[in-house]
């Protein structure tokens, strides 16, 4: 799909929406954001979405055109994802998986990101998990955390807590140390 000034667009890794007011080539864009600030964006960085903020469209998959096969793929992705962590299971027989949140486990660039972007990205590989856990009946996944400054490990229960209402303890210590927090899924 093309872009076209007017389509209401949201951000792939931020929580923010626009209206797209200039096309300044085939790749970036120009869009007047929910906060009131214009920023030129990469296509690849927003999707198109309807009033009720529905994604309609994105740019980089023009194959996916209609929401239902964007529900698919969205589906299909969060079943792949606890692939590579079923694989490396060290839980095979429990139906627990572990889940490292370590940056450096997730992002190429970590260093690139400030510290604000390091915590959204984290928790958001968490909810994605817990969703496709929950869609796949796994009952526990371990996420391993780090010691650090407490500030992730403070934000993860928060999360589970609050957001899924799910119970969570410390992980074994004699294996992870303080640095794993265990969440049971119901």
């Amino acid at each position: 799909m093309q872009a076209k000034i007017g389509n209401k667009v949201k951000f792939i890794n931020e929580a923010l929406s626009g209206v797209i007011t200039k096309i300044i080539s085939d790749k970036i864009v120009e869009i007047h954001d929910s906060h009131g600030f214009i920023q030129q964006v990469a296509l690849t960085d927003v999707v198109v979405i309807n009033e009720n903020e529905h994604t309609v469209y994105t740019f980089n998959k023009p194959s996916f055109t209609d929401e239902d096969d964007l529900r698919k793929k969205s589906f299909l992705s969060k079943s792949t994802l606890l692939e590579k962590y079923k694989k490396s299971n060290k839980f095979k027989y429990e139906n627990t998986i572990e889940v490292d949140l370590h940056l450096e486990e997730l992002v190429e660039f970590p260093t690139r990101l400030e510290d604000w972007q390091k915590l959204y990205t984290q928790l958001q590989h968490a909810k994605k998990c817990i969703e496709a856990a929950q869609n796949e009946k796994i009952s526990r996944i371990i996420f391993i955390h780090g010691k650090g400054t407490g500030v992730l490990k403070t934000e993860l229960r928060n999360l589970v807590s609050n957001a899924y209402e799910l119970s969570y303890c410390d992980a074994d210590y004699r294996t992870y140390s303080t640095g794993a927090t265990e969440v049971v899924i119901k």
